[in-house]
């Protein structure tokens, strides 16, 4: 039997011997780019496959479930003839992470006001057992619970990206690692399109340590055009479909109240504006159309939708030291306000066509977790990936955007304890909402930019 993982301190021998429940302490210099490696041997392979078979032999469902939580809880999976020990690297990875202000793994309580103890994966499976009889307990459903955590580990990874010696680099590693693990060798169910939306996916749920994004916002500055822009497309229409939650639903439509509690949001929606400005103003002075530019256009209306008059006329105090960045994005929106108007007009949400900018979710994870479910209730891998949700470069899709998009909010609004507080609907598929959103940036745009 061989452990696979990393420590160059002990000898492959020590190793080999070593219990899997007994993984060593990792050295502190291990890199993401490491850990690419041994997930590499884990995704590209029959690996998972050969886990399942593991945790499942024998006739109890219920004693194969237990064995597949475990190894969840410890990162030690035993395959054929392989345990791959992950606890060591994901221990340093993890708490170097937790350094820089982000719990990747770890979800918030927010009636405690504390971080989970145990990880995120892990909650996902008990949640998955509390439902009852309602789901069916079938080997494909621990598949895809399977890699739900690998989806995990992968944020990690993305997130420790800068740690190695070419971040480019490492990133696109990881978005080649998600085509692995949405492949044929695991459950088949599509999760995320690229690294970067790992990265969103990760910061998405709440952290208390507000200054933490802007530091992730500096590191993703660092990045090359590609991977800025990538992080720019999902970022702003994350936030923008976050913030229009929050202002109808938690904020009862006060800008100021909205403000006030997303200090954070608000730098990193200027960034993501920014960028995407910027990508717009080289596609129109180039003369470049179709699917990447309307991609872009999307994406600057939907992250403006929840509130254009912080960009553009009374700036929240959480902008006031951005002043060169706010500053450019205005020009540029002056610089182009005639053709954005009319490229924005031809994003007015329809009846009888899905729009990203009608899709409003308080918190990312919340709809990964509403897709997961979904999936296991109706006994298939889901086919459309979180990015579909929220960006245009999937219109083809469109009628089945819709249906997942009412499905997610029907699975939210079904159960009392799935619902957030004061029996908020944590997924909002509203037409007429993006409609009215749509309508008052275009009124902003016109009323406050000159020219």
């Amino acid at each position: 039997m061989t452990i696979i993982g990393y420590d160059a301190r002990i000898p492959t021998r020590e190793r080999e011997a070593m219990s899997a429940s007994e993984h060593p302490r990792l050295s502190t210099d291990v890199t993401s780019d490491d850990f690419c490696l041994v997930l590499e041997s884990i995704l590209e392979g029959s690996a998972r496959r050969q886990i399942l078979d593991r945790v499942l032999r024998g006739e109890d469902f219920e004693v194969g479930v237990k064995r597949l939580r475990s190894s969840m809880q410890t990162h030690v999976f035993r395959a054929s003839s392989d345990v791959f020990s992950l606890a060591g690297m994901i221990e340093e990875l993890d708490k170097r992470t937790r350094e820089d202000g982000f719990h990747v793994l770890q979800a918030w309580d927010f009636g405690t006001h504390r971080f989970s103890e145990e990880n995120v994966p892990t909650l996902m499976m008990d949640f998955w057992m509390k439902t009852g009889p309602e789901v069916r307990r079938e080997r494909y459903s621990l598949a895809i619970l399977l890699d739900y955590y690998f989806l995990h580990v992968l944020a990690l990874c993305a997130m420790r990206a800068w740690d190695g010696r070419d971040a480019d680099t490492t990133l696109d590693r990881v978005t080649k690692l998600v085509e692995h693990l949405q492949g044929p060798q695991g459950s088949g169910h599509q999760f995320v399109q690229n690294a970067e939306t790992l990265l969103v996916l990760a910061v998405s749920h709440f952290h208390p340590e507000g200054q933490a994004y802007d530091r992730l916002v500096e590191k993703v500055r660092s990045l090359n055009s590609r991977h800025q822009l990538n992080f720019a497309l999902i970022g702003a229409a994350v936030l923008g479909s976050h913030l229009r939650w929050g202002f109808s639903v938690m904020y009862g439509r006060d800008l100021g109240r909205m403000r006030d509690d997303n200090t954070a949001d608000y730098p990193w929606l200027l960034d993501a504006l920014l960028t995407l400005t910027h990508e717009y103003a080289r596609m129109n002075e180039a003369g470049i159309e179709g699917r990447e530019r309307e991609n872009v256009v999307n994406a600057i209306l939907n992250g403006l939708t929840p509130d254009p008059w912080a960009f553009i006329d009374t700036r929240p105090e959480s902008l006031v030291e951005c002043e060169v960045e706010y500053s450019e994005l205005y020009e540029l929106f002056i610089r182009y306000k005639e053709e954005l108007l009319v490229e924005f007009e031809s994003y007015r949400p329809e009846r009888d066509t899905y729009s990203p900018i009608s899709f409003h979710t308080n918190f990312l994870p919340n709809t990964l977790v509403a897709m997961v479910m979904t999936a296991l209730l109706e006994g298939s891998a889901q086919e459309l990936c979180l990015n579909a949700l929220f960006l245009s470069d999937w219109d083809e899709m469109g009628d089945a955007r819709a249906n997942l998009a009412r499905t997610l909010m029907y699975y939210a609004n079904a159960s009392p304890d799935r619902l957030g507080e004061h029996g908020a609907a944590l997924i909002i598929y509203d037409v007429g909402t993006g409609i009215s959103h749509v309508s008052l940036t275009l009124s902003a745009f016109r009323k406050y930019l000159p020219g």
